[in-house]
């Protein structure tokens, strides 16, 4: 690794970018686990965005990976603005983004780099095999915190022999929600297709030619979606994502924003209405946030959320109507440049299933 991963004069092959957030430990344990990829001649630089998380992860960094680049953030800039420090200065042919709750296996890099490198120059970006890092086992009756997927039902198990699957790349449903493929399959009987329609943002190789041609991650976005997002954009210019099942990484799921909590809650629903927006045909784009006005309307009348969920909702709401005419703005400007029709890429949309891990 080199200590200048987004110095201009930087000759790496590849620039892996790792955002964080008051997660110094977890960063940590990934620095190490990439310290020990298997690179063969591919050349690799290191960066980290530390976004203002004043728990001493930059110096905690300094001390332990000498050679990782660290950029500091003065704020926290989500997911979305954190990449992007990073991705505006980045010189290599290659980026992986990888999520600071990730471990690599160590061929990670190099695979799904590779892969990228090898492949035609349509495709603008390789999404890797995430994993989660939990085992487990199959159920018994009276079990607690069972989680069900398309091959049975678990329950985590540190002494468990089951590995379940966190994302095999992204879809997009018909009725618009983000679904990661493969979401609590077992690892060992999931092998989906190589074309997938968007990229998980935990594990992906992005090739920089088409960054520069797309735009970068959308910063009014912050956190959940953006990859979607950025997935719709590349399809809309003519690029495909694919999927390397030999590039694997296990992912903590959600150790960074707990799922089901308020800033979760907030930032998925809203970022699902304005991608959108942004990305989909009058049709989708305007049925979802119509279907979840008369959503909020039915569950509140009817008392069959929370009060505390019935909030966030009307938060949604407040915050989507605000961005809304920012995010028709980029729509005019995305479809002036678009090589594909929307419809078009629509097609690889796919019909709402009985499990699915709604898009983190």
């Amino acid at each position: 690794m080199g200590g200048g991963a987004v110095d201009r004069s930087s000759s790496a092959d590849v620039t892996v970018v790792v955002v964080t957030w008051r997660a110094r430990e977890l960063v940590l344990r990934c620095l190490d686990s990439l310290a020990t990829q298997v690179l063969g001649d591919l050349r690799m630089d290191v960066v980290v965005v530390d976004n203002d998380s004043r728990d001493g992860t930059a110096e905690a960094i300094a001390a332990q990976h000498p050679d990782v680049r660290v950029i500091v953030s003065s704020e926290n800039r989500g997911f979305a603005g954190g990449n992007n420090l990073a991705l505006r200065e980045v010189t290599s042919p290659v980026v992986v983004l990888m999520n600071n709750d990730a471990v690599p296996d160590p061929r990670f890099v190099a695979s799904l780099a590779g892969r990228l490198m090898a492949a035609p120059e349509d495709v603008g970006v390789v999404t890797g095999r995430v994993l989660l890092a939990a085992r487990f086992r199959a159920a018994d009756p009276g079990d607690t915190g069972v989680v069900e997927g398309p091959d049975g039902r678990w329950v985590a198990d540190a002494d468990g022999d089951v590995v379940l699957v966190n994302s095999t790349g992204n879809q997009v449903r018909t009725d618009g929600y983000g679904v990661d493929r493969g979401w609590l399959a077992r690892a060992d009987l999931h092998h989906p297709a190589a074309d997938v329609f968007g990229f998980c943002g935990a594990g992906a190789a992005l090739r920089l030619s088409a960054l520069r041609d797309v735009g970068l991650f959308d910063e009014d976005l912050f956190l959940y979606y953006e990859d979607s997002d950025l997935s719709w954009r590349m399809r809309l210019a003519g690029y495909r994502v694919e999927y390397a099942e030999d590039a694997v990484l296990h992912h903590d799921h959600a150790a960074s924003t707990r799922e089901g909590s308020d800033l979760f809650l907030f930032y998925d629903w809203r970022n699902r209405l304005l991608v959108l927006a942004k990305n989909a045909t009058p049709g989708l784009a305007w049925r979802s946030p119509a279907r979840f006005v008369l959503t909020t309307a039915s569950v509140a009348l009817r008392r069959t959320a929370t009060t505390r969920q019935v909030r966030v909702r009307l938060r949604v709401l407040a915050s989507y109507l605000r961005l809304v005419p920012t995010m028709l703005s980029k729509r005019r400007t995305i479809g002036r440049d678009a090589r594909v029709p929307r419809a078009v890429v629509e097609r690889a949309l796919v019909a709402p299933a009985p499990s699915g891990s709604l898009r983190s």
